[in-house]
């Protein structure tokens, strides 16, 4: 029982700090809200490469995956993509999973994603799908289109699942 005490402490631990992060950091963007349209190009094709830790609190373990977003903005606010993660298991496994994804940006610092996600099968397991959800602080770099900052998210399916990390972006 305390084992649990201690474990969910670390995760309440590392989910108040990233959003003290966020905050702090989401100052800047916030400004220049109102005038958000005039002084951003047309939307158009965003990549992402994100570097995630998936920690799975059911099976006590964790690990690392490396995720790819390509999506298109239709507008300032909406875009469609789609996802793909490696997920690097236990015994040198590799997981592969596919998300389909609707993104949001309610605020020029925040990008939303939402979608069904689908583990492919492979010897280990058959193929699990899982609604996922994740948020995206987005710290410019210059006036490239680049970005970065921090990921939290989530999968819910057979398993809870949450992740967090960081990620880069580029916009053109």
């Amino acid at each position: 029982m305390k084992k649990n005490k201690i474990k969910y402490s670390n995760i309440i631990i590392r989910f108040i700090l990233t959003l003290l992060i966020t905050f702090a950091c989401s100052g800047q963007e916030l400004e220049h809200y109102n005038d958000r349209e005039s002084n951003q190009k047309n939307p158009g094709f965003e990549l992402i490469i994100s570097g995630i830790v998936i920690e799975n609190p059911e099976a006590d373990h964790s690990d690392p995956s490396t995720e790819i977003h390509f999506t298109y903005w239709v507008s300032h606010y909406w875009a469609f993509g789609v996802g793909y993660s490696f997920v690097f298991e236990d015994k040198g496994r590799i997981g592969h999973e596919v998300t389909t994804l609707v993104s949001h940006k309610p605020w020029p610092i925040l990008t939303l994603n939402a979608g069904p996600s689908f583990a492919l099968p492979n010897s280990e397991q058959d193929l699990e799908v899982a609604a996922y959800f994740e948020g995206e602080l987005n710290i410019k770099i210059g006036k490239k289109g680049f970005h970065t900052g921090p990921v939290i998210g989530t999968l819910i399916g057979e398993e809870f699942r949450y992740f967090g990390g960081i990620h880069m972006g580029y916009e053109f």
